[in-house]
């Protein structure tokens, strides 16, 4: 019986490794983006380890992160680690230096997962902006193998996140920017509203949000009708690979129970986690990223049986305006009773 035993979980463990070698773990990307501000500029955000905090997406927006700089902030050799109890720790080091053109450094993540390689950068003047492009090559953990497309992903955003930081300190006050502000968990009411569906692709929700938006408030106004709040967009499935999503685009509404002029449905009262976007909803995407990222490292555990949902606290039509105001709705599950 023993013998059966320990052949079984030999046989097992053998099982694990065949399977995990099948991958190779490797994870290769690159971001780039164009920056409206001098080479020199953008050159000295990412040689000085002096200025990662400012940016870095392991530790946004955790500013009790602990940071530990080498003697030197600049220059062959140096390093720069972090430790944050909720964004993760990582350390990155600098290999070659060619001053206002290339960058190449060491980088290890070590939480939430373990992933290492060789980060570079290129600076390139365009009539006096900078397009500069952040690329990593490395191999997850040989635990990690199977999800490297997962943390591919999520690196990818990360990367996205800090060229729009940089930009963001770098670029006059008027170019496109935004702030994702982490509101914790929050009491949400019963919501009442009248909708219309959309399914389509994820870049077509703006623009339908509108649409869809302006024609409810008319067929509101038609009875007699007003909005009772900010335009939502409640979600039901979104896949992320085809960039679809399925969602209701609505209204907020006070209506008679016997209103049947438009589909009505409400949004039961619960508990959720909540993000607020400051600015271009292009960032969208990145702040449903940072707040399932937050949710995770805070060990808050969503409630699958709701739908998460966006409001649209300025709908003035102006997709790239930094007066943008978004907040996301992650449901969470309730608090058991004591």
């Amino acid at each position: 019986m023993l013998s059966t035993l320990i052949f079984v979980f030999i046989f097992c463990v053998v099982a694990v490794l065949v399977y995990m070698g099948r991958y190779s773990g490797r994870v290769r990307f690159e971001q780039t983006r164009l920056i409206d501000a001098p080479v020199a500029a953008v050159y000295a955000m990412v040689a000085d380890f002096h200025q990662w905090p400012k940016w870095n997406p392991w530790l946004a927006p955790d500013s009790g992160a602990e940071v530990t700089f080498s003697d030197k902030a600049d220059g062959k050799g140096t390093h720069c680690s972090w430790e944050s109890a909720t964004m993760g720790t990582g350390s990155i080091e600098q290999v070659r230096l060619q001053a206002s053109e290339r960058i190449e450094q060491f980088l290890r993540l070590r939480h939430p997962f373990t992933v290492s390689g060789r980060s570079t950068w290129s600076f390139e003047d365009e009539g006096g902006k900078t397009r500069v492009t952040w690329g990593l090559r490395g191999r997850v953990a040989f635990s990690m193998r199977a999800f490297a497309s997962t943390v591919k992903g999520s690196l990818t955003l990360d990367c996205r996140f800090a060229l729009d930081q940089i930009a963001s300190l770098l670029e006059p006050a008027n170019a496109p920017r935004y702030e994702i502000v982490h509101l914790g968990v929050r009491e949400v009411p019963a919501i009442r509203y009248v909708f219309r569906h959309y399914q389509g692709p994820i870049n077509g929700l703006p623009q339908a949000v509108l649409d869809v938006t302006a024609e409810l408030r008319q067929q509101l106004a038609t009875h007699g009708l007003s909005a009772a709040g900010a335009p939502l967009a409640i979600y039901f499935k979104t896949n992320i690979k085809l960039r679809t999503t399925s969602c209701n685009v609505g209204m907020p509404v006070a209506t008679p129970d016997d209103f049947d002029a438009l589909p009505v449905r409400e949004l039961a009262a619960h508990r959720a986690y909540v993000v607020q976007l400051k600015g271009n909803r292009a960032a969208l995407e990145i702040a449903w990223f940072y707040a399932m990222q937050r949710m995770v490292a805070e060990k808050i555990a969503p409630d699958q049986r709701l739908p998460p949902f966006e409001s649209y606290l300025e709908d003035n039509g102006d997709a790239s305006a930094n007066e943008q105001l978004t907040e996301l709705y992650l449901p969470v599950r309730p608090v058991a009773a004591g």
